[in-house]
């Protein structure tokens, strides 16, 4: 007897009919085991990238760029390719994704600032799109290819073509990235003094925002598997994994090699319109991201994908399946099992337990950044696990919902803390409808019905042993599997009651950094006992930007027929956290000609890049002004024919001595001096007699301190004195 009809007696003697047994037979060969494996779990045992990793690495100029896959609506990170420069312009070429892409409606970001444009950037043959924004209007470019281009921007080709033993690195009709979706871009320095703030990266960070990749719906007739130009985009969950293992550069699964119809119940599932708490709804499960292909094994390249729609891969013989994140009702009752036994647990290893998750997700409000959720606490877990905190954190990078985010938390926090577990058990054969991921009812006689409930199959593997003794071929089928303890109410969900209310402040857009605060301007003058040394001392308030580093200045002589840029000193740097008493930043320069005018401008360092500069010009005598203190008189003493007149200078650093005038009426104009300048220091007396006079005479005396450079106090008050007789 032939081993098909031994499997079909077997199995027609165990009550399954002789359809489904010679069915069994005729793919005997093919059975195997069938076992889901925890995406949540190999996600928190071993680290992944998020977002903003993945980001980081594209956005590296490289001449192999990574293969990559954008899916559904989100930013895409370019990857510079080529960058050719000529002249004062760089001929670019970014790639956005490794395959075509649908992209209507592009958004594109500069270094996280939006660019806005006006023009066309898919007409490759014409003049495409220009900047529109302020900081780049008349410094940008652009074309954009879908994947359908047939050749370069024509522009390129006309303004920089290759040429043999000639520019060999400019552009041929060739370099079309043909099957890619790629920008092109003409980029423009532009003036230095708004260089940096306009290329704080060179190249700059490329990303592009819109709907990505074409994906097959086998729910469609018109949608053919092998033919890419008949499929939609869509961010359905379980059409993009679907995808991503029929179209990864790694090993493709065939159809042959996938179980469809779990993809496409999946799918309708992740269609599911759910409600939210604000009155709206949203879909079930949506994917949104970049995956590379940066792993070993096409599984743990998808892994996070499948894990942000709350999914698990299933293998189920030679196939691989998905099992959705949605309940599945029981598919069989198990009432009896085969064999001599099986092993219970109701309890996991410590160091696998969890009872708190930290949730971070895809974030759209956030620039496609990864945001996180507030802890949870897995209701009951703590008490249950003696109070001891085990926190967990779970990325789910291509979840662009927060919403979502939270649906797959709780699922994934409760399918974890599942710990009642049958293993090592005979199913009979009327169960060979469940694989992984499907439910079964147990329902044991007494005593094993301390056992009932409803389980979630983890692993089933078909298998066959003979039924009578030598001699005799017949065949029974068993099914060892192992299952967990499953509940209905891990799925369910009340926004009203269970949705967080999500509010995290967020400025998409790169700001400018901040300039520094108007430039004031006073003497900060050196004496070095015997000269002074002019110079300027010049405060502003600080920059209102974050992570400032530092300032800085230069000066220049004021010259108003100059371009903007000539003539500068060195840059100076000012610490980012240097204040004077009136909390403003200051600096001082060195000596400067006392006959001199100057331009003087400063701009803040951050973190972020640099700011414009701020200016200011034509500082000069009153920045040079040395403010002196005028004498006072001590004693003025007449006598016949003279006056005998004794002073005393101030304390300014900066007198040199003391010049006395007089007059006959008390007015500073109608004054003379009297004789020679008397050199004196500050804080010291001196004395002068005026004679000559007549008897009865009265006179008016003023005193002014002078320093150096010319400079002069104001006259002190007038002090008389009349002669005597």
């Amino acid at each position: 007897m032939g081993i098909e009809t031994a499997i079909v007696g077997g199995l027609m003697s165990a009550g399954v009919g002789y359809g489904t047994a010679s069915f069994i037979a005729g793919a005997a060969v093919n059975l195997g085991v069938s076992y889901l494996a925890s995406t949540a779990i190999r996600a928190i045992s071993g680290g992944q990238q998020d977002a903003q990793d993945v980001s980081r690495q594209l956005s590296q100029p490289d001449p192999h760029p990574a293969y990559r896959h954008a899916l559904g609506l989100t930013r895409a990170t370019g990857t510079p390719v080529a960058m050719p420069v000529r002249t004062r312009f760089i001929w670019g070429c970014w790639i956005l994704n490794s395959r075509p892409s649908k992209l209507t409606d592009p958004v594109i970001y500069f270094d996280k600032r939006r660019l806005d444009f006006t023009g066309d950037p898919f007409d490759l043959q014409g003049e495409g799109a220009k900047a529109a924004s302020d900081l780049f209007e008349n410094h940008v470019e652009m074309w954009i290819g879908r994947g359908d281009q047939g050749a370069p921007p024509q522009f390129f080709l006309d303004n920089v073509p290759w040429a043999v033993d000639g520019d060999e690195d400019l552009w041929k009709a060739s370099d079309r990235w043909e099957g890619r979706t790629v920008i092109w871009m003409r980029l423009e320095a532009g003036a230095s003094e708004e260089f940096n703030l306009r290329w704080p990266s060179v190249p700059p960070l490329v990303e592009v925002e819109g709907q990505w990749s074409f994906v097959w719906d086998p729910r469609d007739p018109a949608q053919d598997p092998d033919d890419e130009s008949t499929w939609q985009w869509s961010d359905n969950h379980a059409l993009c994994v679907l995808d991503a293992l029929r179209r990864n550069p790694m090993r493709q699964y065939r159809a042959l090699n996938l179980h469809l119809q779990s993809f496409i119940d999946a799918a309708n599932a992740s269609d599911e319109t759910i409600q939210t708490a604000d009155g709206g709804s949203e879909p079930r499960y949506r994917a949104a991201g970049t995956l590379t292909y940066d792993r070993p094994e096409i599984e743990d390249v998808v892994n996070p994908l499948v894990l942000s729609g709350a999914a698990n891969l299933v293998r189920i013989g030679g196939q691989l399946a998905i099992a959705p994140g949605v309940w599945q009702p029981p598919a069989a009752t198990v009432d009896d099992v085969l064999g001599e036994g099986f092993t219970f647990s109701d309890m996991v290893p410590g160091a696998d337990l969890v009872n708190e998750l930290r949730v971070e997700y895809l974030s759209p409000a956030r620039g496609y950044e990864m945001a996180s959720l507030q802890p949870w606490p897995i209701p009951g877990a703590r008490e249950q696990d003696g109070g001891i905190a085990a926190p967990k954190k779970l990325s789910l990078p291509f979840c662009p919902s927060a919403t979502q985010g939270m649906r797959v938390r709780k699922i994934e926090g409760l399918r974890m803390r599942r710990q009642d577990r049958i293993e090592g058990v005979q199913l009979p054969p009327e169960c060979f409808d469940l694989v992984a991921g499907s439910t079964a009812n147990v329902a044991f006689p007494e005593p094993y019905d301390v056992f009932d409930g409803t389980y979630e199959i983890e692993t089933i593997h078909p298998a066959f042993r003979p039924m009578g003794g030598e001699g005799d071929d017949a065949m029974a089928m068993v099914m060892p599997a192992a299952m967990v303890l499953h509940s209905e109410a891990i799925y369910e969900w009340s926004a009203a009651e269970e949705e967080e209310i999500v509010t995290e402040p967020y400025d998409g857009d790169r700001g400018e950094v901040q300039l520094p605060g108007p430039i004031t301007v006073s003497a900060a003058n050196l004496d070095t006992g015997d000269t002074v040394l002019p110079r300027l001392r010049f405060a502003f308030d600080p920059s209102l930007s974050s992570g400032v580093d530092a300032y800085e200045w230069q000066i220049r002589e004021y010259d108003p027929g100059q371009t903007a840029e000539a003539g500068w000193s060195e840059r100076r740097i000012i610490s980012g956290d240097v204040r004077d008493d009136s909390d403003q930043v200051y600096g001082i320069t060195d000596a400067l000609s006392s006959s001199g005018v100057y331009d003087i401008r400063v701009r803040t360092v951050a973190a972020a890049g640099k700011s414009r500069y701020r200016t200011v010009e034509g500082v000069a005598a009153e920045g040079l002004t040395i403010t002196l203190t005028a004498p006072t008189f001590i004693q003025v003493t007449p006598s016949a024919n003279s006056v005998y007149l004794e002073f005393a200078t101030s304390n300014d650093p900066e007198t040199r001595g003391v010049e006395i005038w007089g007059a006959d009426t008390d007015s500073e104009a109608a004054a003379t001096q009297l004789g020679d300048p008397i050199y004196i220091g500050s804080n010291r007396s001196a004395s002068l007699t005026e004679g000559g006079l007549n008897n009865g005479q009265t006179r008016y005396y003023f005193a002014r301190s002078f320093g150096p450079f010319g400079s002069t106090s104001p006259f002190s008050d007038s002090a008389s004195a009349t002669t005597t007789s």
